[in-house]
């Protein structure tokens, strides 16, 4: 009788401090969490106050002109619209900010996939 109530005690014991061991766990990598959380706001602040200071300095009229043009002699009718071209001139204005540059030509894109790789790319990239 003596080893069972030996053994029941400390089988409760061992449940306890696993237990108190797995909520100091959930504790620490929730406060981890919160600590990464604050750091990442932190930092985004920071840069964004940059950037504001950074566009208050440059004035729009000392942007960069983004010249997009599409080839006069389109590529069997497959004409590009402007809204498209006026699209892509963003994007390129976006993606280098205030370096210099200059879109010469739009062009579609040929697909050089055959109607099996289509298809396997359909596939394997359609939503569940």
């Amino acid at each position: 009788m003596e080893n069972l109530q030996l053994a029941l005690t400390l089988l409760l014991a061992g449940f306890v401090i696993v237990f108190i061991v797995l909520i100091l766990l959930i504790f620490i990598i929730t406060l981890y969490g919160k600590i990464i959380q604050s750091a990442q706001h932190t930092v985004e602040n920071k840069k964004n106050k940059q950037q504001v200071q950074k566009n208050k300095i440059i004035s729009a009229a000392e942007k960069p002109a983004i010249q997009a043009s599409v080839s006069d002699e389109p590529e069997n009718s497959d004409e590009i619209p402007e809204e498209i071209v006026a699209v892509i001139a963003a994007a390129v204005d976006a993606l280098y900010g205030t370096k210099p540059h200059k879109i010469k030509s739009v062009k579609r894109s040929r697909s050089v996939r055959s109607a099996w790789g289509n298809a396997g790319l359909a596939e394997n990239t359609k939503p569940f």
